[in-house]
């Protein structure tokens, strides 16, 4: 469990963009210097209208800002403008950054004016406090296009963002102390009373409070009368790869990237586990691919109206949309799924 404190601010040193610069996109890092989750960026639109995205990954932006796998989706949406007016979005994915590690953000649109950054700037950063360092960044004229921005103009080549960050300080003893028991109670698992036996048979011994509190629906399993002599066991359809990483997601909140997203999130679904349910859908909306895009309708489609899925389902239908223009074979598979 996570306690926060209220939300905070950090803004940018140009309030507004007096250098009267915009380009398609702007990328830039943040710095920790606490346990903090982002829940919202707020930038300066250069049009009086538009959509805009916006990605955030574990990394420098200066590494990866030409690979779109490296990122994840956090927010999209359109504004109303006016242009030169700060904008505020709420992220549907908050970013938590631990004390010492740098995160960057991508925010993009679809018109060569989305965003607004400044070249004024005589500082290092575009913004600091005590929680934060907003760093320097470049701007794209094309999203995902392998250059990033460079010139005399700006600070040793590079430009301020424009805008305001919304943040959380997190506890980070509690933090800490929860997460390393609740890691090392999955890791050794002393005093079991209770077992999870896979598909084929692998057993994993478990406790059934966790499980109970975790999951409405394991608690009502749990919650049945034994005969005399038998044993508290669950059986699980599923491979034993898939089982463990549920049971691990239920003990310690970590989800497992290389299990199938579509097997997750069925079992997310059954036992009740929205948070487990959310991540599973957004990996199979953000790594669809035309070799994917049938598994990955059928595989969210059952669930597109559960709210914890909903976003999942717009973003994999816009990503399905991009992949299917000139592709008339594939949007007949897509199709005949459904």
């Amino acid at each position: 469990m996570v306690i926060a404190r209220p939300v905070r601010q950090i803004h940018s040193r140009s309030c507004v963009s007096g250098s009267g610069q915009s380009q398609c996109s702007f990328l830039f890092d943040v710095s920790a210097k606490s346990y903090v989750s982002i829940s919202a960026v707020c930038f300066v639109p250069g049009t009086n209208e538009g959509d805009y995205e916006i990605w955030s990954t574990p990394d420098m932006h200066e590494r990866v800002h030409q690979t779109q796998k490296a990122w994840t989706l956090v927010a999209k949406g359109t504004h109303a403008g006016p242009r030169g007016i700060g904008y505020c979005v709420q992220l549907q994915r908050h970013v938590t950054i631990p004390m010492g590690e740098r995160h960057a953000f991508y925010v993009t649109g679809h018109n060569a004016n989305a965003v607004c950054f400044s070249t004024q700037s005589g500082s290092p950063n575009s913004g600091e406090n005590e929680d934060l360092v907003i760093h320097l960044g470049h701007f794209k004229s094309y999203p995902w296009e392998s250059q990033l921005s460079t010139g005399p103009f700006g600070h040793n080549g590079m430009q301020e963002f424009v805008g305001s960050l919304e943040y959380q300080v997190l506890q980070v003893h509690a933090v800490d102390h929860v997460l390393a028991t609740a890691t090392q109670l999955w890791q050794t698992r002393p005093f079991p009373d209770a077992q999870v036996v896979a598909q084929d048979g692998r057993t994993f011994e478990v406790h059934r409070a966790v499980l109970s509190v975790a999951s409405p629906v394991l608690e009502a399993a749990w919650s049945q009368p034994l005969r005399e002599g038998a044993e508290r066991v669950l059986r699980i359809d599923a491979e034993p790869q898939v089982v463990e990483a549920l049971l691990k997601f239920i003990y310690t909140g970590e989800e497992t990237q290389d299990t199938d997203p579509g097997e997750m999130l069925r079992l997310a679904h059954m036992y009740g586990l929205p948070a487990l349910v959310r991540g599973s859908a957004m990996r199979l909306a953000e790594d669809v691919t035309p070799a994917t895009a049938v598994t990955s309708v059928r595989s969210l489609r059952p669930y597109r109206e559960d709210p914890a899925v909903e976003t999942a389902w717009r973003q994999l239908l816009s990503n399905i949309q991009s992949i299917l223009a000139g592709d008339s074979g594939l949007l007949e598979d897509v199709l005949l799924s459904m």
